[in-house]
């Protein structure tokens, strides 16, 4: 299955000025195709499309540098006054991306004149092109052992540490003889490189051209597209932190003012809980443990609600009964529930008919029957 196109890339010439003319010979490939032609006529092609914009190397200082160690933030605000002392500009006319952690735990920087680039983005965007990547061309060749790009006019070079450098073929001799351990040169196939004798290389030819080899090898590279050059969708994402970071705070202080009225409230039905279980122990001395407070206070009032039925009953059947009244009292029930008095009875036939009329002259509920021993029950209630 054949892979998909690449980012478009678009290759600027190492000797581009910072005023980018229509006639500007540039070099572009997708990973597939790759054209060099005019810049206007390669945006023109390109143009509605997202593209990488692809820097000479000669135009950007390469390092590497120890930067303090924390979050992005602080090693940003650290990374100008670490890298002024090895720039020949005035590090605040530069833009500075930082790129990957080496092994030896220092942290790749790129520095490029501000004005510069800025020149070469406002050209192509004036011309319909929209950058969503910034490369440098040399930065695109694998670095996990110091490889060269050959071309018999400009050759480009990556170590696997900072360095990266563009040179004419004839500058590498002195150079190669420097490079420590086995050095991998990467050339077109109709190339053949011309390398001294002593230099100890892997030639690896390539099966496509070379700038479409090296748009494949994009995604690797160190993008330089960060802080203000970052593209308008980043940019827009970066100026609404402020307001996700304000609305986080008011989130948090609102919880925060949840959580200690919830606590202040707790605390409150902690005081009234005390008051209250120590009215209760005052009022039921007797009782020895609290499960549900108002659950056995509300058994309580049950309690003396049924006690005071009963003794307001007892009382107007004392009362309608003669002190010496030939009856008897055998039996005495209480239905708390019916609020309901019943009585057994033994004695004369007219006793018993002379209370039952006294009673029933009070407003009460009353059912008298005789039982089968000869004896006499009442069932006294209030009246409905």
């Amino acid at each position: 299955m054949k892979s998909p196109p690449a980012l478009p890339c678009l290759f600027l010439p190492a000797w581009c000025s910072a005023r980018l003319s229509d006639d500007l010979p540039v070099t572009w490939s997708d990973g597939q195709q790759t054209a060099r032609l005019p810049l206007g006529d390669a945006l023109a092609r390109l143009k509605g499309r997202a593209i990488a914009l692809i820097v000479p190397v000669e135009q950007v200082a390469s390092c590497a540098l120890s930067l303090p160690a924390g979050n992005a933030h602080w090693q940003r605000k650290a990374l100008p006054y670490a890298v002024e002392p090895l720039l020949a500009e005035d590090v605040e006319d530069m833009h500075l991306a930082l790129g990957e952690t080496l092994d030896d735990g220092r942290r790749r920087v790129v520095a490029i004149n501000r004005s510069l680039l800025g020149s070469w983005l406002q050209g192509v965007r004036d011309r319909g092109a929209l950058v969503s990547a910034i490369h440098v061309d040399a930065d695109l060749l694998p670095n996990e052992v110091p490889t060269l790009c050959w071309n018999n006019t400009r050759c480009l070079l990556a170590g696997t540490d900072a360095l990266r450098l563009a040179l004419a073929p004839t500058q590498l001799p002195e150079l190669l003889e420097r490079l420590p351990g086995n050095l991998r040169i990467l050339h077109a196939s109709e190339d053949s490189p011309t390398l001294p004798p002593t230099i100890d290389a892997n030639l690896q030819a390539l099966d496509m051209a070379l700038p479409a080899w090296l748009a494949t090898q994009r995604p690797r590279a160190l993008d330089l597209a960060q802080g203000d050059f970052a593209p308008a969708s980043r940019l827009q994402l970066r100026h609404w932190k402020p307001v996700a970071w304000a609305m986080a705070a008011v989130l948090v202080a609102q919880l925060a003012f949840d959580g200690a009225q919830a606590w202040l409230l707790q605390q409150q039905a902690s005081g009234y809980r005390q008051v209250n279980e120590s009215i209760y122990r005052r009022l039921f001395p007797d009782e020895q443990r609290i499960v549900n407070l108002k659950a056995q206070f509300d058994q309580h009032l049950q309690q003396g609600s049924a006690a005071s039925q009963l003794q307001a009953l007892l009382s107007r059947v004392a009362e309608a009964m003669p002190v010496e009244s030939p009856l008897q009292v055998q039996g005495l029930q209480f239905h708390a529930g019916k609020g309901e008095l019943q009585l057994q009875l033994q004695g004369e036939a007219s006793a018993f008919e002379a209370l039952q009329q006294r009673l029933r002259a009070q407003p009460l509920r009353l059912e008298a029957t005789r039982r089968d021993d000869g004896g006499m029950q009442l069932e006294v209630g209030e009246a409905q």
